[in-house]
C-alpha cells in the first residue's frame, strides 16, 4: 500500500533530475509529511531537486515490519517508477529522527531485494539512529521522566480511536511516545517487536557494521545538546559508516533545525546541499 505524499518541484525548472525522498520524525508514533519548515523546502528546491515528502502508517496500530514495507511500496512508486521511465537520474534518501532511522533501514531493505532496482545515490540522516538493542532505547530517558507521567490507560485510549493512521498531529499522539520513553522495554513494545518471532525482534530491525558499510554515501547531522537521540549514536554512525560526512551543531536541542530563526539549521541545510552536489562530481 503505497502512502500519501506532498511534491514541492524546483521553481526555476520543470526539469528537475533528482528526488529526494523526505521522511518526517516523531518516533514512529506521530508525525506528518509536511513538517518540514518552509525555508529547508525551498532551499532543497531552489538546488534543482525534487522533494517528495511521504507519510507512513504510525505504530502501535501498525508494527515497524509493515510500517518498512508501506515505505517500500511508496518508494516504488514514488521513485523507483519515475527512473525506470527516466524521468529522473537518481535519488536520495532524507529522514529526520525516526525519519533517519526508517530511511536508514530502506536504503538496507532496497539493497537486500535486489541490485537491479535503483540504488540511493546517498542519505541524509539528521538525528538519526540505526540499533533498537542499544540501551538508551529501552530504558527511560531523563529528559521524559521530567514530563507528566503518560500511563498504559491514556495510550489505549489515543489508540482505541481506530483504524491504521499514516499520520498523526503531535498534539494529538505525543503522549504515546512521551510513555514510549518513560516507561522501560515500552518503545520496542508499541513497534511490535514483543520477541515472539525472529522478524519482530529488535535485532532484525537494526543495522550492523556490516549493513553500515554497504550503505551509500551519508550526510549526518546532529546536536552536541541532544536530550533525545544521544549525539553519540551519530557519532558512531559517523565512523562505522564508510562513506560518511558529519555537520555539527553544539549545545542544541534534539531537533536543532526546528526553530529557523538560529542559523544553525540552515547551515546544516547548505552543507548538506553542498554534500549532495559534490555527489555529481563523483
Amino acid at each position: 500500500m503505497a502512502c500519501p505524499v506532498t511534491v514541492y518541484r524546483p521553481t526555476a525548472s520543470n526539469d528537475a533530475r533528482r528526488i529526494v525522498f523526505y521522511l518526517h520524525g516523531g518516533g514512529l508514533v506521530y508525525g506528518e509529511r509536511d513538517d518540514l519548515p518552509s525555508p529547508y523546502v525551498r532551499a532543497i528546491t531552489d538546488a534543482g531537486s525534487t522533494l517528495v515528502c511521504a507519510d507512513y502508517p504510525l505504530a502501535p496500530e501498525t508494527a515497524l515490519p509493515d510500517i518498512v514495507d508501506a515505505l517500500y511500496e511508496t518508494w516504488r512508486t514514488e521513485v523507483a517508477e519515475p527512473i525506470e521511465r527516466g524521468d529522473c537520474i537518481d535519488y536520495l534518501l532524507f529522514g529526520r529522527s525516526a525519519g533517519a532511522y526508517l530511511a536508514l533501514l530502506l536504503a538496507h531493505e532496497i539493497r537486500l531485494r535486489g541490485q537491479d532496482l535503483p540504488q540511493p545515490a546517498g542519505i541524509m540522516s539528521f538525528y538519526g539512529y540505526y540499533n533498537l538493542g542499544e540501551p538508551w532505547v529501552s530504558e527511560p530517558a531523563s529528559a521524559y521522566l521530567a514530563l507528566p507521567e503518560v500511563s498504559l490507560g491514556e495510550v489505549e485510549r489515543i489508540v482505541e480511536r481506530g483504524g491504521a493512521p499514516t499520520s498523526g498531529p503531535k498534539a494529538l499522539r505525543y503522549a504515546l511516545y512521551v510513555y514510549a520513553r518513560q516507561h522501560e522495554g515500552a518503545w520496542l513494545a508499541l513497534m511490535g517487536l514483543d520477541g515472539a518471532t525472529p522478524k519482530r525482534s529488535a535485532s532484525s530491525w537494526s543495522l550492523s557494521a556490516d549493513d553500515l558499510a554497504a550503505l551509500p554515501p551519508l550526510f549526518i547531522a546532529a546536536s552536541t545538546g541532544d536530550e533525545d537521540v544521544p549525539y553519540r549514536v551519530s557519532k558512531q554512525l559517523s565512523r562505522q559508516a564508510t562513506r560518511a560526512h558529519m555537520k555539527s551543531a553544539y549545545y542544541l536541542p534534539h531537533d536543532f533545525d526546528r526553530d529557523v530563526t538560529n542559523p544553525a539549521g540552515m547551515e546544516a541545510y547548505r552543507a548538506a546541499i553542498a554534500w549532495m552536489d559534490a555527489l555529481n562530481a563523483r
